[in-house]
């Protein structure tokens, strides 16, 4: 497509010069400490007007050229990021409404995907929610023809924009990107929390992976990964930039949630109920009652039900030691007194996380507390003091027992999680878990990129089996253990990891490799061989325990289904009853 210049029509003479300027922003896996891929942000040049996109784009849409900056855009990116070839995913943002013009052209990604040997499974189609989609049912036949090429879909800005949730229903993503607005300050706002958990169980029924943007401090950072996210991208992650980052920088924290096994209690077990006042309580009621009970030292402040702060003895009590102190704050609300910024927790938060909360916040002293909520509402108080001491003696037995390499549960606590579930006589699934070819991957990219690749897996698998309170355990190598409870969906979880496995493996292989899907290595006789992508086998038996009679003889069972598994090539679920 030729564009006719013109004196006002700046636009143009950036898509023919080739001036625009990708950057790429790290989308990183918190949990697993990889970079699952980059978002590229399109700039024009340096100190020129249409550097910022919001001007570069305002231009396009008033002369009628999203359609050719679009395609430009897409392919500036697409090319520098062969150039660098930083692995994992490239996010490309495309306005929705430009899928939908008939004049713009079709197939050009795929051709400059496949002219550019960048596997389509690499490349995710990320819709902007800024812009009202007119013709839904148009953009799912276009989406479903950019899947039927292999290439992902995210929605951006969730929560932002028109269509919202009914858009993602329809459109069913493979990401789905929460808006920053909700992400900014969100350990400070049950309200956006309780959006925020919602977006997240809504992604777990539907299969989407969630994506938290906008994040700026650390505060922001572990109290998504408190509630489940730990796909996140930000400046305080990594700022727009010319080169990608090719892994986590060290300042950013080790996740810790991938390490606990599923007996981690949660936050509801050291919650107690107390008593809290209202925003619009008198504060000589709130002196009364510190007053006559000296084992009170802190009271949440509600609204309408909801926490907004607390009172701390000590600051009640500073203000009342002075001469005049009642008469000036006698009949003030309590809100003049509290503390804005306390620390807040769902009940369902694992108390590591917490643990975090609170000694990152300099304020907290052992003596205090932190409030509880349940759905967004005040449920009661928590004691720092019995929150250490939990968290030290929890820290000292997994630690005894953990894999060195991944942190999850090794052989004790896998034998104990088998033999207490043949105990209770119910039904339930043990899934064994194994890697075809990682022998040869090792031999080939070395230990190091071999141990990558098992960190990434138990971060991966421990996303999907940890978030439906399932128990994972690593036996050791490439080998691990799921122990699924009765009525869990034991096959819908296999499928999902098989599905992000193949997905996301490809991310460990050299360019060369993923192009002929596979490698060349010795085979056990010397002789050089081709062997095909890492893939992941899995036996799942259902135990009897009238005839299994302790974990030897269910870890018997396991590992024929998955030898059975591991006869295919590719990834693949046997299940043997």
């Amino acid at each position: 497509m030729i564009l006719a210049s013109h004196p006002d029509n700046q636009v143009t003479d950036l898509i023919a010069q080739n001036r625009l300027r990708p950057l790429f922003q790290p989308i990183m896996d918190i949990r697993a400490r990889r970079i699952l891929g980059h978002e590229a942000l399109i700039r024009g040049p340096a100190g020129h007007p249409l550097e910022m996109p919001a001007a570069l784009f305002a231009q396009a849409r008033q002369l009628n050229q999203l359609s050719e900056l679009d395609l430009a855009c897409r392919k500036a990116a697409l090319l520098r990021f062969r150039e660098l070839n930083p692995g994992g995913c490239l996010f490309i943002n495309v306005n929705p409404n430009v899928l939908l013009d008939h004049q713009h052209p079709r197939g050009c990604t795929r051709q400059l995907a496949e002219m550019l040997d960048i596997a389509p499974e690499q490349i995710v189609i990320e819709l902007s929610e800024q812009d009202a989609v007119q013709d839904t049912p148009g953009l799912k036949k276009a989406l479903r023809h950019y899947r039927q090429l292999g290439f992902r879909v995210a929605i951006d800005d969730l929560g932002a924009g028109y269509s919202g949730l009914k858009l993602w229903s329809e459109l069913q993503p493979d990401f789905v990107k929460i808006d920053r607005h909700f992400v900014q300050q969100l350990e400070q706002d049950p309200v956006k929390r309780a959006f925020v958990q919602s977006i997240v169980e809504l992604a777990r029924s539907m299969g989407s992976t969630v994506i938290a943007e906008g994040i700026e401090t650390r505060a922001e950072l572990d109290q998504l990964q408190a509630m489940g996210i730990y796909y996140c991208q930000g400046y305080w992650l990594g700022r727009p930039a010319e080169e990608p980052l090719s892994s986590v920088p060290a300042y950013i924290p080790v996740s810790n949630c991938r390490t606990l096994p599923r007996y981690q209690d949660t936050v509801e077990s050291l919650t107690r109920s107390a008593m809290a006042m209202d925003v619009h309580d008198l504060l000589d009621d709130a002196f009364e009652h510190l007053r006559a009970d000296s084992r009170l030292h802190s009271i949440p402040v509600l609204a309408q039900g909801m926490p907004v702060g607390m009172l701390h003895r000590a600051r009640v009590m500073e203000l009342y030691s002075t001469p005049f102190g009642r008469a000036l704050y006698a009949n003030k609300p309590v809100t003049r007194a509290m503390d804005r910024q306390p620390v807040i927790v769902d009940s369902h938060t694992i108390l590591e996380q917490v643990s975090h909360l609170v000694t990152d916040d300099d304020s907290v002293n052992v003596r205090q507390h932190f409030i509880v909520t349940h759905n967004g509402y005040y449920h009661g108080l928590g004691s720092v003091r019995s929150l250490l001491r939990t968290i030290t003696e929890q820290r000292l037995m997994h630690a005894r027992y953990a894999n060195p390499l991944t942190q999850l549960p090794g052989n004790v606590p896998i034998y104990r999680e088998i033999d207490e579930a043949l105990q209770r006589k119910q039904h339930f699934h043990v899934a064994y878990f194994d890697l075809n070819h990682f022998k040869p991957y090792n031999d080939v990219y070395g230990y190091a990129q071999g141990d990558k690749v098992l960190q990434w897996v138990a971060g991966m698998m421990q996303q999907i089996i940890g978030d439906a309170d399932q128990f994972l355990g690593h036996v050791g190598g490439d080998d691990f253990v799921a122990v699924f409870d009765e009525g869990c969906d034991w096959q819908a979880l296999c499928d999902e990891i098989i599905r992000r496995f193949d997905n996301e493996i490809t991310g460990f292989y050299r360019p060369e490799d993923r192009l002929r899907r596979g490698m060349t290595a010795p085979s056990r006789n010397g002789e050089l061989q081709h062997y095909p992508l890492l893939g992941i086998a899995i036996g799942v038996v259902r135990p009897d325990p009238s005839r299994c009679h302790s974990h030897d003889d269910v870890a018997l069972l396991a590992s024929s289904a998955k030898y059975e598994a591991k006869q295919h090539d590719h990834s693949y679920c046997c299940f043997r009853h």
